[in-house]
């Protein structure tokens, strides 16, 4: 699953091929997590541009329908009555050039950083809704690769570059969409990081530095 993740590189610029720079760049987050709002990349009215939506929106009473989830497994993301026309007419690329993922020894949870080997340029796969007024996403997740199966089972649907356009444009078929979910992925690398991080207050660079604590375990 996916449910912190980080983006420094604000000014949008690795897409300037896809839309002009945010008029307004946020600040960079090295902890960006649900519910709150993050940059995203979406195509409206035949324009791509960028937008602020709520990563997922909570099940609650007064909006009983307006539960959105923060993952969608890319899997079944096309049959899930709640997900299948974000799927098919709204989707979103969010930013990233990392994510975070907890793994479990012995009952504690040790936080790991993820991010490209290469440095690439890669944006989660989203879908998203509009919700009481205000969009709302979800990041779309895969099976992880073989060396983060230690970490979690799970990893967020990364595209890179050469599959940002075809992600946005509204004349995809279905078929074509679930092929680029299943997209070839960045090398990821990990690292273990501090217990800061656990605390979403915390958001500055300083989440990024290795842990010199437990070593992760490979099972």
């Amino acid at each position: 699953m996916c449910g912190r993740y980080t983006w420094e590189a604000t000014h949008g610029r690795e897409f300037k091929e896809l839309v002009s720079e945010p008029d307004d760049p946020p600040p960079p987050s090295y902890n960006r997590a649900p519910g709150q709002s993050h940059p995203c990349i979406y195509r409206q009215s035949g324009f791509i541009q960028w937008d602020k939506m709520l990563w997922g929106h909570p099940r609650s009473d007064s909006s009983p329908d307006g539960f959105f989830p923060i993952n969608a497994r890319s899997e079944t993301v096309q049959e899930k009555p709640i997900f299948r026309k974000s799927f098919l007419g709204n989707r979103c690329l969010i930013p990233a050039d990392g994510w975070y993922e907890w793994q479990v020894v012995e009952g504690q949870k040790y936080p790991h950083n993820i991010y490209a080997e290469s440095g690439e340029s890669f944006a989660f796969a989203g879908i998203w809704k509009s919700i009481d007024r205000k969009n709302v996403f979800s990041i779309l997740t895969r099976s992880a690769a073989p060396n983060l199966l230690h970490i979690h089972h799970r990893a967020p649907v990364a595209l890179t570059e050469n599959c940002w356009e075809a992600w946005l444009d509204d004349k995809k078929d279905e078929t074509s969409l679930i092929s680029l979910t299943k997209s070839v992925q960045p090398a990821w690398v990990l690292k273990q990081v501090g217990s800061r991080v656990n605390a979403t207050r915390n958001n500055g660079p300083d989440l990024l530095i290795p842990d010199s604590g437990k070593q992760s375990l490979l099972f």
